[in-house]
């Protein structure tokens, strides 16, 4: 005999997860807490999004990237972006030992868990290896650019002031300021000047009469 009532809907194994993970309160022992912890740890060695895990301190993480961003000096949304990749991964790597003390003290396979502890740590040296010298060939070719820019506007320069006339570097496509371009025709000068007297000394020293004063300033003389 054929029920009058429509048979309820079956339910995917998505829905049922789901619905069980709504009466699950986590694990209740120390033991269980702090197994969990290490696996947030573990897979946070792995995030593409956030570096930052568990009870990490966001105020360190803040003060580890500004270090960091000194030492790279990115420029440019592509350079940052580098940039940004190698402070994670590196602070991603640094947690390794404190995970290895966990993995000792709390894994119940603790040979299964080092092995894959150290494919995590490989994992990370590569991307920092791969992210850093992406880096460097994008800072190379920025500032080999810049160097030619700047020498073309230091040569510009020089003709408008031999001609006495006004320069000005934006009608030109430059970004540089003119005291910009002055500091480095002033290094150029001196940079000039250091190789010419450095050359001149090398050769003296060599000279069979070869006298120090001919060469180094007194100290009462270059006061």
């Amino acid at each position: 005999m054929s029920s009058n009532f429509p048979e309820p809907p079956t339910r995917t194994r998505a829905e049922i997860n789901r619905a069980n993970a709504q009466h699950s309160t986590g694990p209740r022992t120390p033991e269980g807490k702090a197994v969990s912890r290490l696996n947030a740890t573990t897979h946070g060695l792995t995030a593409q999004v956030n570096a930052l895990v568990g009870e990490e301190d966001p105020d360190e993480f803040l003060k580890f990237r500004q270090r960091m961003f000194r030492d790279l000096a990115p420029s440019g949304p592509e350079e940052t972006s580098l940039a940004e990749a190698l402070v994670a991964q590196h602070w991603r790597l640094q947690r390794i030992p404190s995970v290895e003390a966990h993995i000792l003290t709390l894994s119940a396979h603790a040979a299964a868990d080092l092995a894959k502890l150290g494919l995590y740590e490989q994992r990370l040296l590569r991307n920092i290896t791969q992210a850093r010298a992406s880096l460097l060939q994008l800072q190379t070719a920025r500032r080999t650019a810049d160097h030619e820019q700047m020498a073309q506007a230091a040569a510009l320069r020089k003709l408008h002031k031999d001609h006495n006339r006004p320069f000005s570097p934006a009608d030109y496509g430059f970004v540089f300021s003119l005291d910009d371009i002055d500091r480095y025709t002033a290094r150029c000068t001196d940079l000039g000047a250091a190789k010419a007297y450095a050359k001149q000394t090398s050769q003296a020293f060599l000279h069979p009469d070869f006298r120090p004063e001919s060469v180094f300033i007194p100290a009462k003389a270059a006061a």
